[in-house]
């Protein structure tokens, strides 16, 4: 059953939840036929390039599937239209629209749809596209076509479910999309926070009964540190990914949340996002239990083929697609028994000392398990005899950094070999920005 044919059955059931109040599916059918008209009316003759901008919400979701029942492309596209210049200008995008809770404009931008082969492949096929951007921090943002059509149709055998969960990644990030399509499919409620913030989380958790709480490792540890997890009673599943998980952390979590079930998962914004299980409880180790993905290790780099990957890049080279259509993540892997593996960081952010490698998530979860420690960030800085040396920069919970400094030093000589102990410890007042430029 399609998502939209769906929502006749969950009618009466709260769908979106946020500072605008609370949208039923009967409601949220009303907003996607009132943008069907708005879009009739626009008379187009052919699927057109529409960049979204907004967060989640009632009018961005009503938007996004009336723009794909009706075979268009759509870019979602965080925070204002003035601050994607360069993307709109990029996809050619012939209409904006800027959402706002449960209102939108629609605005004119060019008179000619993009020409791009990529769009006129999808049209030749009767497919809608969806369009995300990469996060730029290799260079320009890369932008990935997809076909909507398959993407939507993955989510069909979802089954229905009254756990609630929380939308904390982007409405313009795979992992956010994600949330929001896996809730509606479920009939479920999508509660939205008026913030990041975890004291804003926290609540909006709480005010909703939330169940299931999809978050990146660094986010969590930031849960932590804030010290609101007796408040989050109602959550029965956090889901985590985007970057690896520490081991310390994890058993920190286990400890806050013991009555959660924690359950790893992985996806690109190139192959979307896989159903995965976990041998066990408390293991980083994932297994893939996904029909529509394949996957392999070469030469510790781990490769995916999906049947909802994207056709390409509109401003890059697709030389990180085989001939074959097997995509190469650049994410460093550990393989385990029984077809299992363990995401080690990306391959970019290897250090090298003296001809000896190693990945900053191993430090880091050294240095997160000393008391005194809110964050850290471990990276390789240049050094004239060894080539690179080990940093790591750290938020501390306490005013007497040099004994934390000298615990840190002390905890590393004693878990860690001697190439991978950081030669230099920085206090700082953030890592959460540096760590969310490495996201894909």
């Amino acid at each position: 059953m399609s998502l939209l044919s769906r929502f006749s059955s969950y009618s009466a059931k709260p769908a979106l939840a946020g500072e605008w109040g609370v949208v039923t599916y009967a409601e949220l059918t009303e907003l996607i036929a009132k943008a069907r008209r708005e879009l009739v009316q626009l008379k187009l003759d052919r699927p057109t390039v529409f960049g979204l901008v907004g967060e989640h919400g009632p009018a961005s979701t009503a938007w996004l599937l009336a723009l794909a029942e009706a075979g268009h492309f759509v870019a979602p596209l965080s925070g204002n239209a003035a601050e994607h210049p360069a993307k709109l200008a990029l996809i050619n995008a012939q209409w904006i629209i800027v959402a706002d809770a449960l209102e939108w404009k629609l605005l004119p931008r060019v008179d000619e749809p993009s020409a791009h082969p990529l769009f006129q492949q999808l049209r030749d096929q009767g497919f809608p596209g969806l369009i995300l951007f990469s996060s730029g921090t290799s260079g320009a943002p890369k932008a990935m076509v997809q076909n909507f059509g398959k993407l939507l149709a993955s989510y069909e055998s979802r089954h229905e479910s009254d756990l609630a969960m929380l939308a904390l990644l982007g409405f313009d990030h795979i992992g956010g999309l994600n949330t929001l399509l896996n809730t509606l499919a479920a009939g479920s409620l999508l509660a939205v926070p008026a913030s990041r913030s975890p004291a804003d989380v926290a609540a909006t958790i709480a005010r909703h009964h939330v169940a299931i709480l999809p978050a990146s490792p660094t986010f969590l540890n930031l849960l932590l540190a804030a010290g609101v997890a007796g408040d989050l009673a109602s959550l029965r599943v956090i889901t985590y990914g985007t970057e690896p998980m520490p081991e310390s952390l994890l058993v920190r979590l286990k400890a806050a949340f013991p009555r959660v079930r924690f359950i790893q998962t992985f996806g690109t914004s190139e192959t979307g996002i896989t159903r995965t299980v976990s041998p066990e409880a408390g293991s980083t180790f994932l297994r893939f239990e996904d029909p529509d993905l394949e996957w392999k290790v070469i030469d510790d780099e781990l490769w995916l083929r999906s049947r909802t990957q994207i056709a390409g890049y509109l401003n890059a080279s697709n030389e990180r697609f085989t001939a074959d259509g097997w995509f190469r993540t650049g994410d460093k892997v550990e393989q385990g028994p029984n077809g299992t593996i363990r995401i080690l960081g990306r391959m970019g952010e290897m250090i090298n000392v003296g001809g000896e490698k190693l990945m900053p998530a191993e430090v880091e979860s050294v240095v997160l398990g000393v008391p005194g420690v809110a964050d850290c960030r471990v990276h390789g800085e240049a050094h004239p005899l060894t080539g690179q040396t080990v940093a790591v920069d750290v938020v501390s919970f306490t005013t007497d950094q040099e004994a934390l400094r000298s615990a840190i030093r002390t905890a590393c000589r004693e878990h860690l070999a001697r190439h991978k102990i950081p030669t230099r410890v920085t206090f700082v007042p953030s890592v959460s920005g540096e760590r969310m430029k490495k996201v894909r």
